[in-house]
Order: C-alpha cells, then sequence, then structure tokens
C-alpha cells in the first residue's frame, strides 16, 4: 500500500505540474499576441451572379 504522506506527495507533484504547464501556456499566448502583427484585411468587389445554373442531367 501507498502511504499517505507519498498519497500526498504525489498529488502535489501532479497539481503543481499542471499549474506550472497552465501558467506557461497563458504567458506564451501573451507574448505571442504581443508580438504578432495584425494581419492584412483584403476586400473583393461585389459579384452579381445573372445567369442560373444549367440543368446537368447526364
Amino acid at each position: 500500500m501507498i502511504s499517505r504522506l507519498s498519497a500526498f506527495a504525489a498529488l502535489f507533484a501532479v497539481i503543481t505540474t499542471a499549474s506550472l504547464a497552465y501558467a506557461a501556456n497563458v504567458q506564451q499566448q501573451q507574448r505571442a499576441a504581443a508580438n504578432c502583427e495584425p494581419t492584412p484585411v483584403v476586400q473583393l468587389e461585389r459579384v452579381m451572379v445573372t445567369a442560373s445554373r444549367a440543368n446537368l442531367d447526364l
């Protein structure tokens, strides 16, 4: 059997690892968002469709 002390140590290790991984991920996302340049937006002209679809029964 595993002792209570070992169980608490394992639980602490799991929680600490998850917390550090989450904190590192959030910090990396904030840095990436601050460093990226805005993407240019290209707006195309409106297109008016004047023909109907051809009947393609083969």
